[in-house]
């Protein structure tokens, strides 16, 4: 689909926020609106709709804002929502009493109905005012007081003043696209029982590459990535020969839970390949991994700006190159990583990741080998 940017929820000001945001979730997946974290005095600085509010909205060049607002304590509390378009105009403020341990029915139907038409056309919908606010700059629509009813009433009615147009069966089909380049070190050590091949093991070395993700709505992932080392060598008796070690991988996930920690179950494929340019019989042997990724992922924010990601795969060889010297063995591996992900700006991000990858081979009537590779990588990229 085409848009002019993401229409994001940014959080919630007040006291005990995380409650109500944990309200909200299913209406932002069921709305397709992405949730983005930023910086607390800025989420502060666009519920309060002064000048700076607009500038912080325009910077994070997006398609429209919603963001929520807590005041008042007991039966006096009140949930005010207000929606921006991406030049930073405000577009929408509402405000409703809710119930002391958190929305209502009524208050969560208020919210997907206001939010509904903003996220089904890729931006904030024209204000819906009750009465008009003079002091509004130009552009800007009038401040929206909902009559929602209080919280002690029936609250399974929608309040009288929001209109009823929001489409229960939307979901999220927006598109994102992740990029970035990798720099780190990559490492081998091959341990091999005596009547197989000759061991390896070589000291970490300089590698670098690319990722790729492509996301669809919130909860599906596509991603695909390569890294190559830069400059590796071998000796082999008084010489030394040109070494490479590589990995290329696709894979896709989808989100079976998504909120406060996000769990996905992972299939892909991919090679691992190290080679020696050398005819030499006394080199350990070019080898190569084919093989399907079952596995897992999960991430956990922490914070606003900062995620944890982890990685757990099984991964059955099924093709490539073996030790020719040798009957065609058995073959299986596993990988396992985690990440620490920081949020720089909204379409920034920066990420600092280990990464262990082993392979075993068993041979009928030789023995078998472990074959490991750790690596930790540093990536920079940007989200569109």
């Amino acid at each position: 689909m085409l848009f002019l940017g993401p229409i994001v929820f940014v959080g919630i000001v007040g006291t005990h926020h995380e409650a109500v945001e944990h309200q909200l979730e299913p209406s932002l997946e069921k709305a397709g609106v992405s949730e983005l974290a930023i910086p607390d005095d800025e989420r502060a600085a666009i519920v309060k709709h002064t000048a700076a509010s607009k500038k912080v909205v325009k910077s994070l060049h997006v398609g429209g804002l919603i963001a929520g607002q807590l005041t008042g304590s007991g039966a006096s509390r009140s949930f005010r929502i207000v929606i921006y378009d991406g030049d930073g105009n405000l577009t929408t403020d509402l405000d409703s009493p809710i119930a002391a341990k958190g929305l209502t029915k009524g208050n969560i139907q208020m919210f997907e109905t206001n939010i509904a038409d903003v996220a089904a056309s890729g931006r904030p919908a024209p204000s819906r005012s009750s009465h008009t606010d003079d002091d509004a700059p130009p552009g800007m629509g009038g401040k929206q007081v909902a009559s929602a009813e209080p919280a002690d009433t029936d609250d399974s009615a929608a309040p009288a003043a929001v209109e009823k147009s929001a489409p229960a069966g939307h979901h999220d089909r927006s598109i994102h696209v992740r990029a970035g380049l990798l720099l780190g070190i990559v490492g081998r050590n091959l341990a091999t029982d005596p009547n197989t091949v000759k061991t390896y093991s070589g000291s970490p070395v300089g590698a670098g590459g690319f990722e790729a993700e492509l996301d669809v709505g919130s909860r599906i992932h596509v991603a695909g990535s390569f890294e190559h080392t830069f400059v590796m060598h071998t000796p082999i008796g008084s010489d030394s020969a040109s070494t490479a070690i590589g990995r290329a991988q696709g894979y896709a996930s989808y989100d079976v839970v998504h909120g406060s920690v996000a769990l996905a179950p992972v299939v892909g494929f991919g090679t691992r390949y190290f080679s020696i340019d050398t005819t030499s019989m006394a080199r350990s042997p070019d080898i190569e991994y084919q093989y399907v990724m079952l596995g897992a992922s999960v991430a956990k924010p922490i914070g606003t700006r900062w995620m944890v990601r982890g990685l757990a795969a099984f991964e059955p060889v099924v093709g490539g190159l073996v030790p020719p010297m040798l009957p065609d063995p058995g073959r299986w591996g596993f990988d396992v990583g985690a990440a620490l992900e920081v949020r720089a700006t909204a379409h920034v991000f920066a990420r600092a990741a280990f990464d262990y990858q082993s392979f075993a081979s068993s041979w009928v009537s030789h023995g078998g080998a472990t074959d490991a590779y750790p690596t930790g990588m540093a990536t920079a990229g940007a989200t569109f």
